[in-house]
């Protein structure tokens, strides 16, 4: 039987993420997104660099990515300005399930939208976690973003 699966065994599902509670009066803003700031997860057995939609993306700051975004991380080790609330620029739209293995991407960023939270994902140092009622509050309150969380 044809498939898109390599070998004859069947892969773990593996799809996408659906965070928006409405589509109406969705705005967005085109951003590239630095595939090294992109954590690496084990989907069958292959480490791959896989981006959902509803993860909330923030600027990066230092560094040699400066300029680009990546997963907001409620991580103390991080420190090229993705750890840091204000620099949360809104929730990723696109579904990369492998692009990011081989380049740096543009991505939509929805930075006014109404989104259900507990579908919306941050990354704690070790795994993405459904977005944290402290994140959410720190969203709303930070200017440009329109963020009504469900």
């Amino acid at each position: 039987m044809p498939g898109f699966s390599k070998g004859s065994g069947y892969r773990t599902p593996f799809g996408k993420n659906v965070f928006l509670r409405s589509t109406q009066d969705v705005k967005t803003e085109s951003y590239t997104t630095a595939a090294a700031s992109v954590p690496t997860r084990d989907v069958d057995g292959d480490a791959i660099k896989a981006l959902q939609p509803g993860t909330v993306m923030a600027k990066i700051t230092s560094g040699v990515e400066a300029g680009k975004i990546g997963p907001f991380e409620n991580d103390i080790n991080v420190v090229d300005g993705r750890q840091t609330l204000a620099n949360i620029v809104g929730v990723n739209q696109t579904f990369l399930p492998w692009q990011l293995n081989e380049r740096d991407v543009e991505v939509s960023i929805a930075y006014e939208a109404s989104v259900v939270q507990s579908k919306c994902l941050e990354h704690n140092g070790t795994d993405y976690i459904a977005l944290t009622d402290t994140t959410a509050a720190a969203m709303f309150g930070t200017k440009g973003l329109d963020i009504r969380f469900a």
